[in-house]
């Protein structure tokens, strides 16, 4: 969902910047496999430019756009359970 989330906000998105994005512990191969997923199950589009050093761009296909009010939705959602948590984790002075 996290790189489905960033394709919105970052359309044409070239891979290694789509990794530079992603949590440290994601590796070049992990990214590959999971964008090739996405691109058989057709939620992204690969475009891949004839020239040296080859270019390729991600972005969202018409059903992943469809699939970005959701995304939103869950961002508000996420934004509100983070300041919960901190909220919760804060000591209390109660004396």
């Amino acid at each position: 969902m996290y790189i489905l989330y960033l394709l919105s906000e970052n359309p044409n998105i070239r891979f290694n910047q789509l990794l530079r994005m992603m949590p440290v512990d994601m590796t070049h191969t992990t990214l590959s496999r999971q964008l090739k997923t996405l691109e058989d199950e057709g939620l992204i589009l690969r475009k891949e430019y004839a020239q040296i050093p080859p270019k390729v761009e991600y972005s969202l296909s018409p059903i992943g756009e469809e699939f970005e009010p959701v995304l939103k939705t869950l961002e508000v959602w996420g934004n509100k359970y983070i300041t919960f948590m901190n909220q919760k984790e804060k000591p209390t002075n109660d004396l």
